[in-house]
């Protein structure tokens, strides 16, 4: 009932404001110690931007029902107001503090991708511009009952790019970090590290990309509370299929959990159609099977 008496607002907030996105059906499956479950996911994607000279509004929501006990999740992900000059820009509502530099493995964020989205945090932000190459960015986000302030610097120099940040959340989840990224050749190489409070207080990364044999390749290794590993590749098969794999691995209390994952995508303007498989090993089940079929329409 809640979806039905939200699906109005959705509706009409798209054609009120000219907006794109998707509506998505697709169906997940577990297999583990002999028992396959099947679960079907109802979502959809709203993205809208509209402008008013300097000041603007800006939404990304990705609304999802699962019927089997999850219920609904508003997904919300952006939903902020702002003004952007030259020099300055000023911003509140909900929105995302995107601070690493790795792709593949997050060895620190206030809020990790869930269910297909990254959610937003409430809060206001403000950025200055002090020459073409530079970003001074200075946030006060809420997480729960705890408050962030979060003050980020973005820069490049020689050839390389590099951020700089600090999160403020006392007593005990403040924390420092930077990273970099550079190309060499046909080679792009990145890192970041952070030291968080705590008795395990370093994080950090590194990796590279690269084109090879016709695709994307891209690995990483990193440290968070364990070492983990992972490795990626995307091939563009023709006009409309594409083929992507993800392999990772975490190390915890001395034991390897690998995981694997392959997609095949058929896309065309107007949807695309997923076929996934994976396989993944969890405390207590062993390993797990995960067969998915999903598809998506674009308006």
């Amino acid at each position: 009932m809640r979806v039905l008496a939200l699906a109005p607002f959705w509706f009409a907030l798209a054609f009120a404001l000219g907006t794109s996105g998707s509506l998505e059906l697709w169906a997940e499956g577990r297999y583990a110690a002999g028992v396959l479950a099947l679960e079907p996911v109802y979502a959809a994607s709203l993205l809208a931007s509209e402008s008013w000279g300097d000041a603007y509004a800006e939404a990304a929501l990705y609304p999802r029902w699962s019927p089997a006990g999850r219920g609904f999740d508003a997904g919300v992900s952006k939903l902020e107001v702002g003004y952007a000059a030259a020099a300055f820009a000023l911003g509140a509502g909900a929105g995302l503090e995107p601070l690493t530099t790795l792709h593949l493995l997050v060895p620190y964020a206030l809020t990790p991708p869930q269910g297909g989205f990254t959610p937003g945090l409430w809060g206001a932000w403000a950025e200055a511009y002090p020459d073409p190459f530079t970003r001074l960015r200075l946030a006060l986000r809420r997480k729960g009952a705890r408050l962030f302030g979060v003050l980020r610097a973005d820069g490049a120099f020689g050839g390389l790019d590099y951020t700089l940040a600090g999160v403020y959340a006392p007593p005990s989840a403040s924390a420092l970090g930077a990273g970099a990224s550079a190309r060499i050749g046909e080679w792009i190489l990145y890192a970041e590290a952070w030291r968080l409070q705590g008795r395990d207080p370093w994080r950090g990364g590194l990796g590279f990309s690269r084109y090879a044999l016709g695709g994307l390749f891209t690995a990483e290794a990193g440290y968070r509370e364990g070492w983990q590993v992972a490795a990626a590749y995307t091939w563009q098969a023709g006009e409309a299929w594409s083929l992507d794999v993800l392999v990772r691995s975490d190390w915890t209390a001395g034991e390897a959990w690998p995981a694997a994952f392959a997609r095949l995508v058929y896309q065309e303007a107007e949807g695309d159609v997923v076929l996934g498989l994976g396989y993944l090993r969890r405390p207590g089940l062993g390993g797990v099977l995960q067969p998915s079929l999903g598809a998506r329409v674009y308006y």
